[in-house]
């Protein structure tokens, strides 16, 4: 993590235009922009939520983690989003309940926790941005909850590897097999072979390198 240079208010226009000016202006005097390399964590399990981000630059992956490391993929944040669980976690001063990790260079604006509550009232665009951010990952988290509970694994795979291609805007999937199956809390050996049938289908092609996704 490493603050960069650049103008707030460009991004703000870009990905926030619909906030109204006078919030604008503060997230502007208020914000600092940083830099997450790609890989390197943004949130864990556990750490004390102190700031809000949100992205202006680059892709997120949330997860959630048992007590064993296993991981479940949750969904993805894209510019103009932030992670709602976060939000809640800043509203109560509380511990982060999932890891963040950027699957590219990313670049947030970090806002102080107390802004949080003391714009809700002040701006609507605020409060309207906050509420759709629950309820828009409410959703995803619903979306896990049915692929786990009936869902089959070809199936959940195959949500996979279309979430990740429309994230990055690309048919190729460079994620390996061994991560694909720790983020569907499978194992590797069930992830080959469902990719394999899926080639064998004509809706994949899997090299040593990657994915590509043909549907």
């Amino acid at each position: 993590m490493m603050g960069v240079k650049g103008d707030i208010t460009q991004y703000l226009k870009k990905h926030f235009d619909h906030f109204e000016e006078g919030l604008k202006k503060e997230i502007a005097e208020l914000g600092e922009l940083v830099l997450f390399p790609a890989d390197e964590l943004i949130m864990d399990i556990g750490q004390k939520v102190e700031q809000i981000p949100l992205i202006v630059n680059g892709i997120v992956k949330v997860f959630r983690e048992d007590e064993d490391d296993h991981e479940i993929f949750l969904y993805y944040l894209e510019p103009g989003e932030a992670c709602a669980i976060t939000l809640i976690c800043s509203a109560r001063e509380g511990y982060s309940k999932i890891k963040a990790i950027p699957v590219e260079d990313t670049t947030v604006i970090v806002l102080p926790i107390s802004k949080l509550d003391e714009w809700m009232p002040k701006y609507q665009s605020w409060y309207f941005f906050v509420m759709d951010s629950y309820q828009d990952r409410f959703e995803e988290l619903l979306k896990v909850v049915d692929a786990v509970a009936f869902r089959q694994m070809d199936e959940r795979l195959l949500e996979y590897l279309h979430k990740t291609a429309e994230a990055s805007n690309s048919k190729f999937i460079k994620e390996t097999q061994a991560q694909i199956a720790l983020e569907l809390n499978s194992s590797r050996e069930v992830v080959g072979r469902l990719l394999k049938k899926l080639e064998q289908q004509g809706r994949v092609i899997v090299n040593r390198t990657q994915i590509e996704l043909l549907e």
